[in-house]
């Protein structure tokens, strides 16, 4: 007789299988955009804890409305975030106010690339070889180092150490947040340009944005474990720990390449959806898993407006 026990065994399965393929269903589609006006924007951020979006021109976005809360004085792309210490960072050197967005101070940075690095509570500002560190804790200049030579993205991985895009030599860069010194650079055969980068610190494994591929490198020995072919480099991709989601934003063809982290060596495009404007930067919100990039509507240069998708699964 065919019982409970041997229907459930039968019909297991094809249950698991189906679960792992919803898992990996994302079906992302654009469910607002936020008008900025005109304005320039370039890495974006968001703060988890405070649920605001930091880097689309001076404005801050309350990220579980996706409206407008209010200004960072001189603000604009490139922020770290330390919310242990209530203190934000922009790349050109201002401080602030987590809580009331009122400017605390201003140091002598100014920078492209930034990340904070929760284990030293420091924040790392760059441009070519020129490299700031920043104590979050009481927001002064602990030392003007070099932290790499034509870095991009970043990511801290949560140990103290740092790895970020070599920009030019298509490479990865592993730096060390405590000594403040370079600890390993690693050539990715076939990169290009490197400039997006953003990792999954539990399986140690980092997603770079090169020339026509997210390239997936193992942090501890900078080998390539895996390549997947996107439209076009991303200048910032993002990841979701959760869903464990990789975005790139295709600026190329105005989508978003939407990638599925099956396994630490396993790796599977599940979508591309269009993101509304052709954007190259994103940033996941963790607790919704939505995906926010930027793009213009006319020439930023003669004063066209900036605009900013909200895709939702």
């Amino acid at each position: 007789m065919f019982g409970i026990r041997s229907l459930f065994a039968a019909v297991a399965p094809v249950f698991l299988v189906s679960t792992a393929a919803m898992a990996q269903t994302s079906h992302y589609h654009v469910v607002k955009t936020i008008e900025i006006g005109a304005a320039r924007a370039d890495y974006i951020i968001i703060d988890p804890v405070g649920r605001r979006l930091y880097g689309l021109g001076d404005k801050v976005i309350d990220v579980d409305n996706d409206s407008i809360v209010g200004t960072v004085e001189g603000g604009g792309g490139g922020y770290a975030i330390d919310h242990e210490d209530n203190r934000g960072l922009v790349r050109n050197g201002t401080l602030f106010d987590l809580k009331t967005l009122a400017v605390t101070g201003h140091l002598d940075i100014k920078g492209d690339g930034s990340r904070y690095d929760p284990v030293t509570h420091r924040a790392f500002v760059w441009e070519g070889k020129d490299g700031w560190v920043v104590d979050m804790r009481n927001g002064t200049l602990v030392s003007k180092t070099m932290i790499g030579d034509g870095l991009e993205s970043a990511a801290a991985d949560g140990h103290g150490k740092l790895y970020a895009a070599i920009e030019e030599k298509g490479g990865l860069e592993q730096f060390d947040t405590r000594t403040l010194k370079i600890e390993k650079t690693w050539d990715v055969s076939g990169c290009g340009r490197a400039q997006g980068l953003t990792m999954d610190t539990k399986t140690r494994r980092i997603f770079m944005a090169c020339d026509t591929d997210v390239v997936v490198l193992n942090a501890d020995n900078g080998s390539v474990v895996s390549r997947v072919r996107v439209p076009s480099r991303a200048d910032m991709n993002c990841f979701d720990p959760t869903t464990k989601l990789v975005f790139n934003p295709n600026r190329a063809d105005s989508t978003l390449s939407v990638i599925h982290e099956d396994s630490p060596s396993k790796f599977t495009v599940v979508e591309k959806v269009p993101e509304g404007g052709a954007a190259r930067t994103c940033a996941v919100d963790e607790k919704t898993h939505k995906v926010y990039v930027f793009y213009y509507q006319g020439n930023p240069r003669q004063g066209g407006k900036l605009l900013a998708s909200v895709l939702a699964p």
